[in-house]
């Protein structure tokens, strides 16, 4: 796929180019499809009359690649869509009805019915968003079956036209990234709205820090002296921004990104602690303090710049870090993930990323020198595709650039507007190539035995907060 086919898609999903054949799934509960998304596996009875599914998708896999689009019955949408996978195995057939329960049945055969599975791949669905989310049927009334007649009429295992078919997946990729902005427009409003850390004469404050301070980010020391008082145990200090990536500059700002742990009976009471807090306009140093619950939310739901801590080393970024944060890492491979990863490519690929660019260029006359705010927007777009490449490459994050790294050398030549548009863009579609290409070596979403090892080591640190009490 070309880089501009690729960047158009966003990293959401990516649509086969050649033919493709699309059937329509019936699924009888949420649970059925949820559990299918869950382990990439798709469960039917075997029909009484043929034509079989097994049937059905052998011979649409020798044309070419096989869609299968959801849907729950009753609920008057469209759920989701995968791809079929066409290995040997695609049609293995089993019997163990112990399996029956975990499996999504598909009708109301007799208990002793034979099991066709069916290995999937999931392009979109909406279960990470909403179990209730899903593509209105009123959205696709003008699609239509291979009779004539409306797509929302289909049957469970019809064939639908490919136009069609490909129109409904296209709604829900839409409505998908549609969902994803909002959600996270959502989580900006509601740390927008979280109280500021005040100091007593907060600018001076600072200014005084920045002459007693004893840490190697100026300025610093006020605010975890403050933060380890008065609301917990910190268990991570490191920095937000161009020093995060060792890219700093005289005039960058100075961010700081503190994690603690409020004590275990005030997240029991009634009063519990704001799950994050960021400065007020007024302060010199930029803060994002998170609660460990909060921390650990974001660490599962593959938010980008709260994974890379778990990349960062003592000795490059890591200012703070205790001996439970540090065991804490063990774990972090695991939480790579596609869902990870398409946050770094939204943010590189849209309205204020290569978007932007792109405008930005064409408003100077398409000239090849950057000026000093595309180059700046190019060093953060740069930045992230590094990112991205590395979590689809190796499945590793190089957070803090070595002095004199490709990527450190990247980077400062574009902030300082070294390098011309043309080979800029030249960089960033190799990046996003090499992308695509490796994508497929990671999980859709953070692995579930990462997740369930970031939960125990919460559950951990509150229990033994409420022992020393």
């Amino acid at each position: 796929m070309a880089a501009s086919d690729f960047n158009q898609n966003s990293g959401i999903s990516v649509l086969p180019t050649d033919h493709v054949t699309y059937f329509i799934v019936k699924c009888n509960t949420a649970e059925d499809l949820e559990t299918c998304i869950k382990t990439n596996r798709w469960a039917c009875r075997k029909r009484l009359q043929p034509p079989q599914p097994q049937d059905l998708l052998y011979e649409a896999h020798r044309k070419g690649k096989v869609i299968l689009i959801f849907s729950i019955t009753k609920n008057h949408g469209w759920h989701g869509y995968c791809i079929s996978e066409s290995s040997s195995s695609v049609f293995d057939k089993q019997k163990n009805n112990s399996e029956k329960q975990a499996t999504c049945s598909v009708n109301n055969d007799a208990a002793s019915a034979e099991w066709d599975y069916f290995p999937v791949h999931w392009c979109v669905h909406f279960q990470d968003i909403s179990k209730q989310a899903c593509l209105p049927s009123a959205e696709t009334l003008d699609l239509e079956l291979l009779d004539g007649s409306s797509v929302n009429r289909a049957r469970n295992w019809q064939q639908i036209s490919e136009r069609a078919g490909e129109k409904l997946c296209k709604l829900m990729s839409n409505l998908k990234e549609k969902l994803i902005k909002h959600k996270d427009c959502l989580l900006k409003k509601e740390e927008e709205r979280a109280e500021p850390l005040l100091f007593v004469a907060e600018g001076p404050g600072i200014e005084a820090a920045k002459v007693q301070g004893s840490s190697i980010f100026e300025g610093w020391d006020l605010i975890i002296n403050k933060v380890e008082q008065e609301f917990g145990k910190i268990h991570l200090v490191c920095p937000f921004g161009s020093q995060r990536y060792n890219c700093s500059m005289p005039d960058s700002d100075s961010d700081i990104f503190i994690v603690y742990q409020a004590k275990t009976t005030r997240v029991l009471g009634l009063n519990p602690p704001k799950p994050t807090v960021k400065n007020s306009h007024k302060a010199q140093v930029d803060y994002t303090i998170l609660e460990l619950h909060r921390y650990c939310q974001l660490l599962v739901a593959g938010d980008p710049r709260t994974v890379e801590t778990l990349f960062l080393k003592p000795d490059q970024g890591v200012v703070n870090a205790s001996k439970e944060w540090m065991e804490l890492i063990a774990h972090r491979e695991g939480l790579l993930s596609q869902a990870c990863l398409e946050k770094y490519l939204r943010e590189a690929q849209g309205t204020t990323g290569l978007k932007q660019l792109h405008k930005l260029h064409t408003q100077a006359k398409c000239t090849e020198k950057m000026s000093a705010k595309m180059a700046k927007l190019g060093y953060i777009v740069l930045r992230l595709l590094q990112n991205a490449r590395d979590m689809c490459v190796q499945q590793n994050l190089c957070v803090f650039r070595p002095c004199g790294s490709d990527y450190q050398r990247e980077l400062i030549d574009t902030r300082h507007a070294r390098t011309g548009y043309t080979p800029f863009m030249a960089l960033c579609h190799r990046y996003l190539d090499e992308i695509q290409t490796g994508r497929g070596s990671l999980p859709e979403e953070t692995a579930s035995d990462a997740r369930q090892a970031v939960e125990s080591w919460l559950i951990s640190c509150r229990l033994h907060d409420l022992h020393l009490a």
